[in-house]
């Protein structure tokens, strides 16, 4: 980073001075490829906000798929110093685990916020938006890292003395899958409750949805 002024009294370079500096990434990404883990992630960094989210995906055995999602906010809304996280973590399993009559456990998570609190109007709109597909069982977290993180600052900014938790699962039926159910709680404390659904079909080269909330 170089910067070019003109002082009265000259510079460095006759009438002109310019000062080189060093300007940190605001992204980075990284790929993982280690024998039966494979995967990536993706960091985010804004210094001036004090603003620092991540993305991670891995592959183990093509069996396992952990996706996390993390956000930390060490600014607060009033602009003074704080602490806010939000993560989200969800395991996904292939071909899962039977519990009858054709169904199975396909995938398990869990939302976690610490001074994060729940704005529904955005919420609601995210239901139409696909936003709601950042929050239950992630897809491509790390390809779609920045829509995701941008989505999820909205709809759970930061907040002194909230906490969110939410519980999810992921149900299918068929082998293999044909439908798929995913399900969440997010419980707010003190404040609301939102119960969010996801009803994929599997239908030949595509796949069609219906999101429930």
């Amino acid at each position: 980073l170089a910067t070019i002024s003109f002082p009265d009294g000259g510079g460095n370079l006759g009438p002109a001075n310019i000062d080189f500096g060093f300007k940190p990434p605001n992204g980075v990404g990284l790929s993982i490829n280690a024998g039966v883990v494979k995967g990536g992630g993706y960091l985010y960094f804004n210094f001036d906000e004090g603003e620092y989210a991540g993305a991670l995906e891995l592959n183990i055995a093509d069996f396992l798929y952990l996706k996390a999602i993390g956000l930390i906010t060490t600014k607060m809304p009033d602009g003074s110093k704080g602490f806010s996280l939000l993560i989200i973590i969800t395991a996904e399993f292939n071909p899962g685990f039977q519990l009858g009559y054709g169904f199975k456990l396909i995938g398990v998570g869990g939302l976690l916020g610490l001074n994060r609190t729940m704005l529904l109007q955005p919420l609601a709109l995210g239901v139409r938006t696909g936003a709601v597909n950042g929050i239950l069982f992630p897809v491509d977290p790390v390809k779609n890292a920045p829509r995701i993180i941008s989505d999820l600052k909205t709809i759970f900014p930061p907040a002194l003395n909230n906490f969110l938790i939410g519980p999810m699962a992921k149900i299918g039926w068929g082998t293999p899958t044909v439908i798929s159910l995913e399900l969440g709680i997010i419980i707010e404390i003190p404040g609301n409750v939102a119960i969010l659904g996801v009803l994929r079909l599997a239908l030949g080269e595509s796949d069609g949805e219906a999101i429930l909330i």
